[in-house]
């Protein structure tokens, strides 16, 4: 291989390299953090964060996370219906990693394990189900008991 040839392959591989990484950052799915207020062993969260608006259009998320800071792990919160939520701490009890929603599920990163919406293992290799919260509602927000 001539020195010109070794020095445009470089440069291609490079470009393509940075092309990739940006086609692949932006397929990622972004998970959204809601904003929520603790107190009395409580998290409130306002129903509205559910709500996604884009070019006067409105959808509902399926899911929305919650990081507190008496816990160690991110707390994910599906819509079930308008009034019912549930609630599940991303903690996988097969190993203790850190679960990644998907969709309407979640699924471990580790070894694989997948959960309900709900919170029962769908697919091993975890045995036991998520840990859930009680949750409440009102009109306007929905509560975590912790």
């Amino acid at each position: 291989m001539h020195r010109k040839e070794f020095i445009k392959i470089c440069c291609v591989a490079g470009l393509g390299g940075s092309a990739l990484s940006i086609f692949l950052q932006s397929c990622s799915t972004s998970n959204y953090f809601a904003h929520s207020t603790f107190s009395n062993n409580r998290i409130t969260i306002q129903k509205s964060e559910f709500i996604i608006s884009k070019n006067n259009k409105s959808t509902d998320r399926k899911y929305i996370l919650i990081k507190s800071e008496q816990l160690k792990y991110p707390i994910c919160i599906f819509k079930i219906s308008n009034e019912n939520y549930s609630a599940l701490l991303m903690e996988c009890t097969h190993k203790s990693c850190e679960l990644n929603p998907q969709d309407n599920y979640l699924v471990c990163p580790c070894h694989g394990s997948e959960f309900t919406n709900t919170g029962s293992v769908q697919n091993p290799p975890a045995e036991i189900n998520l840990k859930s919260f009680k949750t409440t509602t009102d009109n306007d927000n929905i509560y975590v008991q912790l």
